[in-house]
């Protein structure tokens, strides 16, 4: 599958959303936000580790990480 700057991806296997910022031969580079750390990161992986993430499905996971934090906040307080 062919991935372009700017697609949304993620690793096959389960990852948070990952942002194309190039590709070179099979290799492609992407960019995210890691929460856990409070910075970004970026990392170069092989293009058949990657899937496309639709931006509905993408949407979906944000929801459910809101409700999961919504849910420990209610638990704690």
């Amino acid at each position: 599958m062919a991935f372009g700057p700017g697609d949304i991806v993620q690793l096959k296997s389960g990852s948070p959303a990952l942002t194309v910022v190039g590709v070179e031969g099979d290799e492609v580079k992407v960019f995210w936000y890691a929460d856990e750390v409070g910075e970004f990161r970026s990392q170069t992986l092989p293009v058949v580790a990657l899937e496309a993430l639709e931006l509905d499905e993408f949407a979906d996971e944000e929801e459910d990480e809101e409700d999961e934090e919504d849910e420990d906040a209610d638990q704690k307080g």
